[in-house]
């Protein structure tokens, strides 16, 4: 017979299930920011330039959350 003992640590499942939502709605909050800042004012179709380059700025905060997690998850870079 097979006996299997999992201990689960309900105190970090919390942290994780929160920390994610958060950082979810973070990045579709960014990305929203993001794609209004690419769209054209009522007046004019083409956005401005120091709308564009923040455009870029949210995106590279996209990016730099979404190289963040990958950081996280990938154990080849926590070695010692």
């Amino acid at each position: 017979m097979i006996s299997l003992s999992v201990d689960i640590n309900w105190w970090a499942l919390l942290q994780v299930t929160v920390v994610t939502i958060v950082v979810s709605v973070l990045i579709a909050a960014l990305m929203s920011l993001a794609n209004w800042f690419f769209s054209g004012t009522g007046a004019s179709e083409e956005p401005t330039a120091t709308r564009k380059v923040a455009g870029y700025i949210m995106l590279g905060i996209i990016g730099l959350l979404v190289l963040f997690g990958l950081y996280l998850m990938i154990p080849y870079f926590h070695h010692g």
